[in-house]
């Protein structure tokens, strides 16, 4: 019993230990951000500009990550065959109460920023979008993370919103879900598709950004997953 209570105290002075040495911004960025973890992954997706009808239809996939850079934490993602966005950065604003949405095209750069509604879906407003580019775009996942909608339009006066477009994603391997067994990823408690170790041991991640984070500081990195861990015995 007092070798577990020692070891649980030395758990704990590592944590606040990293948490000194870690900048506010990305804990609190992090922190929120986790509330989209079910973002990340690799998706194909199927964009229809009416729904139900394959006219002006088209295929694209994106991919979604983590990113820590500069004592902050974001979501990224990158499309290929894109309709409107190629790239995005997706970052917690306003004391982690809203999010913000840097989109880029070949031709523009759209800044977003929304909350998340009451039914889960991120709906972000951009108040000057280009002419061609949505003034809405609203995320909402459905079948327990596997499936992902894309909802791009436009505005029509001061407060109203048309259709532009709908992507349809379905999340790669959707049959590996996070079901009642799955692997964690140690950085943020997703699921862990990617092996890195440390020390002789494997442990998982969900994405390329916790993977660089993890090999930047894997002892950090660990002993707040076991901070985390101990956390959840307690509750």
């Amino acid at each position: 019993m007092q070798a577990t209570r020692w070891r649980y105290l030395a758990v704990i002075l590592m944590a606040l230990m990293i948490g000194a040495d870690r900048p506010e911004e990305q804990v609190s960025g992090k922190q929120a951000l986790s509330k989209l973890q079910d973002y990340v992954g690799q998706w194909r997706g199927v964009g229809q500009v009416r729904r139900g009808s394959t006219q002006g239809a088209w295929s694209e996939t994106s991919d979604w990550a983590w990113k820590f850079n500069d004592g902050k934490a974001s979501l990224t993602f990158k499309v290929d065959d894109a309709k409107y966005f190629a790239t995005g950065t997706l970052r917690a604003v306003d004391g982690d109460a809203a999010f913000e949405l840097t989109a880029e095209s070949e031709n523009a750069k759209v800044t977003y920023v929304g909350r998340l509604d009451e039914d889960g879906s991120l709906v972000l407003d951009a108040a000057d979008a280009p002419d061609g580019q949505p003034a809405r775009i609203s995320i909402r996942q459905v079948a327990d993370g596997k499936r992902m909608l894309v909802l791009f339009e436009r505005r029509v006066g001061d407060d109203r919103f048309l259709r532009m477009a709908e992507v349809g994603y379905t999340r790669e391997g959707s049959n590996f879900g996070k079901g009642t067994n799955y692997i964690e990823c140690v950085v943020t408690g997703g699921v862990g598709t990617m092996p890195v170790t440390f020390e002789g041991k494997t442990y998982y991640v969900c994405c390329t950004g916790c993977r660089d984070l993890f090999n930047d500081d894997p002892a950090a990195v660990l002993a707040e997953y076991r901070e985390r861990k101990e956390a959840e015995k307690q509750k």
